[in-house]
């Protein structure tokens, strides 16, 4: 008997197969963005990455580019001109809105709101990963050495506020995210212009606010604003000032025990009130006179 020569079956009665062609011989295939979709070689990009090391791609139209550079976090998000990563969010303008870059059409002249909200995402995005410090969606000024902390949502006054406080010489550091070392309870300010909405829903920049030293926190005053009203607020416990504090930190659900650490800092060695506040003018010069207050 026959030994088999061969497993391989005898493939020459089988049909030629097509040429398969080489790699050489294949287009090259165009580079694709998060999602599928062809890059568009007309935008000029930018990459941030926060101190989580997460990263976030921003394209623009070049002509847009400086103004890109100037709505960037000043904390938080370092800026890069290379890749860094594949990002987890990714930002565009239309000339309309903002959009998903090469997914939507890119826009020449976007409007002022569309810049406004891409400067916010930028912001979020950078304060909920920083990895030391503790952010508080708060205004900030700092007094005679001292920093008064006004904890706000976004429409609750803080910017105001902090307008107010630079015309009665004080020393404005942010009117949207005061920054907690939670070790010490010394504070910074997240050093962006102040914006002030205007009538027809535009917004007034206001390049006020400045980079500074940590310094002790002399009062935090969680309030309202009510035009009709008088100025009305009281003495709270740091127990109660601890936990609206916490109510405002931007990390809380993240990073809780550096939160509950920051706000217990804070609110160690600070005056504490609670209430309602009329107008910003008259409001300031009592909040910064307790400020310093023995």
């Amino acid at each position: 008997m026959e030994s088999p020569i061969s497993q391989t079956p005898d493939q020459s009665d089988q049909p030629d197969q097509p040429d398969q062609p080489s790699q050489l011989d294949q287009p090259d295939k165009p580079e694709l963005a998060p999602g599928g979709y062809p890059i568009d070689p007309t935008l000029e990009r930018r990459w941030g990455v926060a101190e989580s090391g997460d990263v976030y791609e921003g394209a623009v139209r070049p002509h847009l580019i400086d103004e890109l550079r100037r709505r960037w976090p000043p904390i938080g998000l370092k800026r890069q001109s290379t890749p860094a990563g594949a990002p987890v969010a990714r930002i565009g303008l239309s000339d309309k809105w903002i959009v998903v870059p090469d997914a939507e059409v890119s826009g020449d002249n976007p409007p002022l709101l569309a810049w406004d909200m891409l400067e916010r995402s930028l912001a979020v995005f950078s304060a909920h990963r920083l990895t030391k410090l503790v952010a508080v969606h708060s205004s900030v000024v700092a007094w005679k050495g001292r920093a008064l902390v006004v904890p706000a949502l976004s429409g609750g006054g803080k910017s105001t506020l902090t307008r107010a406080a630079h015309n009665a010489g004080a020393t404005v550091l942010s009117d949207e995210y005061t920054l907690i070392d939670p070790g010490t309870g010394l504070v910074t300010g997240w050093n962006r212009p102040v914006r002030i909405l205007t009538s027809g829903d535009g917004i007034d920049r206001l390049d006020i606010a400045v980079r500074s030293e940590p310094i002790p926190v002399g009062a935090i005053a969680f309030l309202t604003h009510d035009a009709h009203k008088a100025n009305n607020w009281a003495t709270i416990s740091r127990g109660d000032a601890t936990g609206k504090l916490l109510t405002h930190t931007i990390c809380g659900t993240t990073r809780p025990n550096e939160s509950l650490d920051a706000a217990l800092a804070a609110t160690a060695d600070a005056r504490l009130v609670a209430g309602t506040r009329g107008e910003a003018d008259d409001a300031i010069v009592e909040l910064l006179e307790m400020t310093v207050a023995d």
